[in-house]
């Protein structure tokens, strides 16, 4: 083989060479997704068969619940009336217990829209961020569901659909050096909507830019979603709506 024959063999052997990585890479890429949707695959059935074993066990206590009431108030032991009181207070006290204790999933209820809410208010927040150093980025709130399906904004995979925060308790968003959010024009609702003008836990006094001397305090060893992080219930336009999982 002359020197030109065998220059040409070892490009072309070479060529081949580049050639075929790709298909390896692409074939243990394709192993890889199929092995990712096996455990994603096994996750949904365990989870799927769960909330199905816990909806026949909802359903079997429902119905007990229902029989002894009707015995209850044929009886005349008690009144539908009474009983709607006392609900209604039982109620809020487990739902508090409920939330505090991070179990099952939050979601921002009832769904808005939040590119057609229109906010009453403009907080000048660019020249009120060296104060309050955007304390309102390390209040925790749900995400709704079309925030859900946009997958833009993230929320906690250890708490659905909670907004992400990082371990300092701002924001996943939140860009620490300007206080800008990244995410901006697909913000979620609470976001849109929150006025932090008579929140207390940062403005002693809005008017005078008096900010709450013990705003930093608040924060520091909150276990996640703790009530005194949450984003203000009457500034929320949406109120979260726990579903047990």
């Amino acid at each position: 083989m002359s020197q030109k024959d065998e220059r040409s063999f070892l490009a072309s052997s070479a060529r081949e060479g580049e050639s075929s990585q790709p298909d390896e890479n692409n074939g243990a890429f394709s192993q890889a997704l199929v092995g990712l949707r096996k455990e994603i695959v096994g996750g949904l059935l365990y989870t799927h068969s769960r909330a199905n074993n816990n909806t026949g066990r909802l359903l079997e206590a429902t119905s007990f619940l229902y029989a002894l009431i009707e015995l209850l108030s044929e009886k005349g032991l008690l009144t539908i009336e009474e009983l709607d009181e006392r609900k209604a207070t039982v109620a809020t006290r487990i739902e508090k217990r409920f939330i505090d204790k991070g179990m099952g999933v939050d979601l921002m209820e009832p769904d808005q829209d939040k590119y057609a809410f229109k906010s009453p208010v403009k907080i000048d927040c660019e020249n009120r961020i060296p104060l309050c150093h955007a304390a309102c980025c390390r209040l925790w709130f749900p995400l709704s569901r079309q925030d859900v399906d946009e997958g833009i904004v993230q929320w906690d995979w250890q708490l659905p659909y909670i907004i992400a925060q990082d371990r300092d308790g701002y924001c996943k968003h939140l860009e620490r050096q300007t206080y800008h959010c990244q995410v901006y024009s697909n913000r979620p609702l609470p976001c849109r909507a929150f006025d932090c003008r008579d929140d207390k836990r940062i403005w002693l006094d809005f008017e005078n830019r008096l900010i709450n001397p013990d705003l930093e305090a608040q924060f520091q060893g909150l276990p996640p979603r703790d009530s005194a992080s949450r984003l203000s219930p009457e500034s929320d336009p949406g109120r979260s709506k726990p579903v047990q999982e």
